[in-house]
């Protein structure tokens, strides 16, 4: 890469068709970075581009603080660096440094790794290559999953049609299992929204016979990849397994393609537990978090601890 091959691009300046052709052409395409979507979870993001937007870094700005950081944004498992070419550590520091924002949080793909100075810590995504027939996949499986999925297909529950997202984002907002603010779920209820008209995105939920909701789940679709984003069950349906249902009817249905399921990450064990059922396998990501945003966090929860 050249040395004066990079330029920081305002929103305003970039040119989202060339920005999603090289998004596509990347060693490693993602959904979330491509322009549609950084629109609905950045606004206003900026970017580091090579001239021939061959090199491309989303710097999703963040102004909570009263001043510009880069901070990952919610459903955006993976970001960071996406390029068709070899970087060597040389190019990647200068990526970095070309940036004018201070980096609060980070959380970078697996296949181009920052320099080590730029690397705190790893966390866990959880994929599963769908290339072979479905009675191998399932083999794959753990016998506690395997006895779920029996379960589940022994239950008096359906698939029903796919929910419209407001009916989505009810069940989500009813059903949450982790901290979701409404301005979470508007953004989401975006997602969802963009990705079905984009066919980019589909809806799945089972019922009971009645036609009462007991899951839903919402998976992308791009770059041959099948991405969990957000799902939920109700606590009849935890007691009907239908979560397994959903992800059994998910793999049979895309089984012997050339796709990756890709459960996203959990750091929570019963969560990572259900994804490994599936067989599926580790893939590392790097997450990189400032230590001026870990002296601001105790901060703020000495102050809180203080005022309850």
């Amino acid at each position: 890469m050249k040395k004066n091959d990079l330029i920081q691009l305002r929103h305003d300046e970039i040119d989202k068709a060339k920005w999603d052709a090289g998004i596509a052409r990347s060693f490693h395409p993602l959904i979330y970075a491509e322009s549609w979507y950084l629109d609905i979870v950045s606004p206003k993001w900026e970017a580091i581009v090579s001239t021939d937007y061959g090199t491309l870094w989303p710097l999703t700005i963040n102004r909570k603080l009263k001043w510009p950081v880069i901070m990952q944004p919610m459903f955006t498992q993976q970001l960071g660096l996406f390029s068709s070419q070899h970087l060597d550590d040389n190019d990647l520091t200068r990526i970095f440094n070309t940036n004018k924002y201070p980096v609060f949080t980070l959380q970078n793909h697996s296949k181009i790794a920052w320099p080590e100075t730029r690397r705190t810590s790893t966390k866990s995504n959880y994929i599963l290559g769908l290339e072979k027939p479905y009675p191998e996949l399932k083999k794959t499986f753990s016998k506690n999953c395997q006895r779920n999925i029996k379960k589940a297909l022994s239950q008096a529950q359906t698939f029903g049609d796919p929910p419209t997202p407001p009916a989505f984002i009810a069940f989500t907002r009813q059903h949450k299992n982790y901290l979701l603010t409404e301005k979470h779920l508007l953004i989401l209820q975006q997602i969802i929204e963009e990705a079905l008209h984009r066919k980019t995105g589909f809806l799945l939920q089972v019922t009971d016979l009645k036609g009462a909701p007991l899951a839903m789940a919402f998976f992308l679709k791009k770059h041959q990849r099948l991405t969990f984003l957000s799902g939920q069950s109700s606590p009849e349906g935890f007691q009907h397994q239908s979560m397994f249902l959903i992800m059994h009817q998910v793999i049979q249905s895309h089984a012997a393609s050339d796709l990756t399921l890709d459960f996203e990450g959990s750091e929570v064990p019963g969560i990572a537990r259900f994804y490994r059922s599936f067989g599926a396998i580790t893939e590392t990501c790097q997450y990189f978090q400032s230590p001026w945003l870990t002296h601001l966090q105790k901060i703020k929860k000495r102050f809180s601890q203080k005022n309850s």
